[in-house]
């Protein structure tokens, strides 16, 4: 993943669930470990914010480029968004583009 933003470690807080949790951006993200997917384990986020929820559609190998996704995601500046986050739900999610892994707004 070229380019990949580098997650705000400091932000991300362990859960007693073994997820991670932060607030960012007046986002609520949460990073969860799935040993078992169709797609095969790994870490998928989530990202909550007045009632609007966005996940991702994609499965992380490590959770380091999950959390990174999560905040660019949520990031304000228009330069750092995922290219295909505003259209990822006409192209059907992120299939068909690595780094548009933005769900549904």
């Amino acid at each position: 993943m070229s380019g990949m933003r580098h997650p705000t470690i400091s932000a991300w807080q362990r859960q007693e669930d073994g997820s991670y949790a932060a607030e960012i951006n007046d986002w609520s993200l949460r990073v969860t470990w799935h040993p078992e997917l169709d797609g095969g384990r790994g870490f998928t986020w989530a990202a909550e914010r007045d009632g609007e929820k966005v996940t991702s559609e994609e499965i992380f190998e490590e959770i380091e480029v999950a959390m990174g996704a999560a905040e660019e995601r949520v990031s304000p500046d228009p330069d750092e968004a995922p290219a295909g986050a505003d259209d990822a739900e006409d192209a059907g999610g992120a299939g068909g583009h690595p780094h548009a892994s933005g769900g549904h707004r």
